[in-house]
């Protein structure tokens, strides 16, 4: 499954809120802090995230490791695997195509639990 990576200049969290917005998603700020690495999962939502500040990382379902600082970008489809890597502490704007409201729990689900039809296959 593919996601896309960028880096560019540092933005705001106002700037990225408004990105979101544009692009007609639903957003939100958080700080996203790991102390232990997270366990593979996906989510039923296409994202896009900011790094505002701060930095970490995060694997693939294949182990490939990103590093994110300011200014990076990431769009992910639902069903995208991934996870959190240790020692990441970022302020980071998320905007999905689904509102919080309807997400359902767990928001990490289990890649065993993915539908056919979000595993790209």
């Amino acid at each position: 499954m593919e996601y896309e990576f960028t880096t560019g200049a540092p933005i705001t969290e106002a700037e990225a809120l408004a990105q979101v917005e544009a692009l007609g998603f639903h957003g939100l700020a958080f700080d996203d802090a790991h102390d232990v690495d997270e366990t593979l999962h996906w989510h039923e939502f296409d994202a896009v995230v900011w790094v505002i500040s701060g930095a970490g990382s995060f694997a693939d379902e294949h182990g490939e490791v990103t590093t994110m600082a300011p200014g990076c970008h990431l769009r992910a489809p639902a069903g995208w695997l991934h996870r959190s890597l240790a020692g990441t502490r970022a302020r980071v704007v998320i905007g999905t195509d689904r509102p919080s409201e309807v997400w359902t729990s767990p928001i990490n689900k289990d890649p065993a639990d993915r539908p056919p039809e979000l595993a790209g296959t």
